[in-house]
């Protein structure tokens, strides 16, 4: 995919915050535009190119099962360990340490009574995000020992009431007793590398940013915020909210100071609330949701939310994450998002293609990579992704229809592919049917070449009126098959002839 390139400076940005309160009221008040239409954020083959906020990664290019399990992470921390800070205050204790080349990590620990929740779960997601596309920072899990950290001159605490003091030895162990200890006394930990550039703040879900010359585009009209619904719903990441994204101030290779955008913070997903397991609730209702709190109502209190009894693997390191009883289309996290509920059938379909490219064997070694002690809790969270991978295909990338990968040879063959047919969802329709159009690029008229073409595989002529001196032609192409009536509505596509060369130059769904 093309490069979208920041063309201008963005030097004059600065620093902002949104608390948590204002993050919270932007949710539940739905604000942003809500009018229904294409994202603006895509090429005219209906794709997203490589920007500051996304980078086509799977389901565009060859990626390995080592690269995928890789994820972002390059070279891994190495101690002794310096803390530089630490917080008490917040849902979990934290440090940031800064390991022995110096490079600065921040480091969330788990809960006692859950070890291996929270850090496995960061990871995982961490790693699946970023081979679908995202900025995400380098996340790792380290073990490391008390007598491996020491505290750096007036490094500060900041305790439960906001004040800070500077750290003591006996401070530190006080904050390691609220963290899981592995049966050697050493901790496991993630430490997550500072992303690099000046920290700008989060992002917002709608509007842009005022300040950032480059950011030209609402976010709510954005396919890559818009996506992160079926992104989300896959690894039950409730917390899609401005707080868990941060801007970076960069120097890109033209030398032009630009704005990076990133997600961060996935402690609280798959089934992890980042202090113990995900609430049952998670993935099912809004924190505040208006139809549950009304059938409530109405039933004088009788009624009995189907979640609440759900039975989840009694696996410590699994939480609550699982699949029977996952349904995409009504996956909800925590607070609503203006971006996700703007989210096109077109933009969700965009989505699962890339969830379907993940494979059983990639997804696993992902799970593995997190490194669970307990082999029960790398098979069930490996089970629990595969089946939510494969309802998400079905609901959203065999809910359209799902022709792709549209060629043009030079002997004037069209093929394509059928991804509901390709990724095993679905058998292969009836027939095909194709309606080609000659193209005035100029006036954008098209006029219908010849009768409409029935096929049974995915490949078609062009008809011998439009291989002359025409230079644009286009298609309308379409399935036949009972089990799949959107597969009626057609995709049309564009191309353009160069000499004897056919180049796709437009894709449209509806």
């Amino acid at each position: 995919m093309s490069l979208v390139s920041e063309t201008r400076n963005a030097s004059d940005v600065q620093p902002r915050s949104i608390t948590h309160f204002r993050d919270s009221w932007n949710g539940i008040w739905k604000i942003g535009d809500r009018t229904r239409e294409k994202a603006l954020d895509v090429s005219t083959i209906d794709e997203v190119p490589d920007s500051s906020w996304f980078e086509n990664r799977i389901a565009t290019r060859p990626m390995t099962t080592s690269e995928i399990a890789a994820g972002p992470n390059r070279t891994p921390p190495s101690g002794p360990w310096t803390v530089t800070s630490g917080k008490t205050e917040g849902i979990t204790p934290g440090l940031q340490m800064k390991d022995s080349t110096g490079q600065l990590y921040f480091v969330k620990f788990d809960p006692p009574a859950y070890p291996e929740l929270g850090t496995g779960a960061e990871v995982i997601s961490t790693k699946l995000l970023y081979a679908a596309g995202y900025h995400v920072p380098q996340n790792f899990i380290v073990i490391v020992g008390r007598e491996e950290m020491q505290i750096a001159p007036n490094a500060p605490l900041r305790g439960s009431d906001g004040k800070a003091h500077p750290m003591t030895g006996r401070d530190l162990d006080a904050l390691l007793t609220q963290s899981a200890r592995r049966p050697d006394g050493r901790y496991r930990v993630l430490a997550s590398q500072a992303l690099a550039g000046t920290p700008l703040g989060p992002f917002s879900y709608f509007g842009v940013r005022p300040d950032d010359p480059n950011d030209t585009i609402p976010h709510e009209h954005r396919r890559s915020l818009r996506g992160l619904r079926v992104f989300a719903a896959w690894l039950n990441h409730v917390d899609v909210k401005s707080e868990n994204s941060l801007d970076t101030l960069i120097s890109n290779d033209r030398g032009l100071n630009v704005v990076w955008h990133h997600l961060i913070d996935f402690n609280a997903t798959l089934g992890s609330s980042g202090i113990g397991p995900a609430d049952r609730r998670s993935g099912y209702e809004y924190i505040l949701d208006g139809r549950q709190i009304f059938l409530s109502i109405v039933s004088l209190g009788t009624y009995v939310r189907p979640w609440l009894t759900i039975h989840y693997p009694d696996l410590p390191a699994v939480g609550r994450f699982e699949s029977e009883h996952f349904e995409p289309a009504r996956w909800k996290p925590t607070f609503p998002n203006r971006a996700m509920l703007n989210a096109q059938p077109d933009d969700t379909f965009w989505a699962a293609r890339r969830v379907m490219a993940f494979s059983n064997e990639a997804i696993r070694a992902v799970v593995a990579s997190a490194d669970y002690s307990d082999a029960r809790a790398s098979q069930a969270i490996g089970d629990a992704l595969i089946a939510r991978r494969d309802k998400i295909g079905r609901e959203w990338l065999a809910g359209m229809n799902p022709v792709t990968g549209f060629a043009v040879a030079d002997d004037g063959t069209l093929t394509f592919e059928n991804d509901a047919v390709s990724d095993g969802l679905s058998a292969p329709p009836v027939a095909y049917r194709i309606q080609w159009f000659r193209f005035d690029n100029g006036d954008g008229v098209m006029t219908p070449a010849g009768a409409v073409v029935t096929t049974a595989q995915p490949r078609a002529s062009v008809p011998e009126e439009l291989r002359g001196s025409v230079s644009f032609i286009a298609a309308d192409v379409s399935a036949v098959d009972p089990q799949h009536a959107a597969w009626q509505e057609p995709v049309r596509v564009f191309f353009r002839r160069v000499e004897q060369h056919w180049t796709l130059i437009g894709v449209e769904r509806s």
